[in-house]
């Protein structure tokens, strides 16, 4: 059967393996804190929504929105339904409860996609001005002198004054 990835865990851009791996992983961690901790999904959701995005944008290289935005979307999506599976069970949403559930999980997902894109764009602007930066340094530094500077020693050290 042929290898359809142009290498590792990468098809056209896409980081399927990175990214399943990281929503996985925090998907454990939620559960862990569910149970270990009693910590309620429905917080513990914009959190892990938040930490994807900064660790998927910081390590891909290539279609770095998209794979953000899907690693988003599916972190969302397990976290969803682990809060129906684990923490609704049994209960019924009716009228207010099942609109202020769905209403904070829907601005937990606007809030997840909005910052990843805004992390993802200065995180490119920092780049770009750092390029600049370095550019410039190696410029100015390669026109001024071409060998390094040399630390010369003094033949004459300071003797301290021993008290008896």
């Amino acid at each position: 059967m042929a290898e359809f990835t142009t290498s590792k865990g990468v098809w056209n851009g896409w980081h399927w393996r990175y990214v399943s791996l990281t929503v996985l992983a925090l998907a454990v961690l939620q559960v862990v804190a569910f149970y270990a901790f009693h910590y309620p999904l429905l917080s513990s959701l914009p959190i892990a929504v938040l930490s994807v995005a900064y660790i998927v944008i910081l390590r891909v290289r290539e279609r770095r929105l998209n794979n953000a935005l899907l690693a988003v979307v599916a972190t969302f999506v397990i976290g969803l339904v682990l809060q129906l599976a684990l923490e609704a069970k049994g209960q019924a949403f009716h009228g207010k409860q099942a609109a202020g559930f769905w209403e904070t999980n829907g601005l937990t997902l606007v809030m997840g996609l909005v910052m990843g894109y805004a992390y993802l764009r200065l995180t490119e602007w920092s780049e770009r001005k750092r390029g600049e930066m370095e550019a410039k340094r190696a410029k100015s530094a390669g026109s001024t002198s071409s060998t390094p500077p040399v630390r010369r020693h003094s033949g004459k050290k300071k003797k301290k004054n021993k008290r008896r």
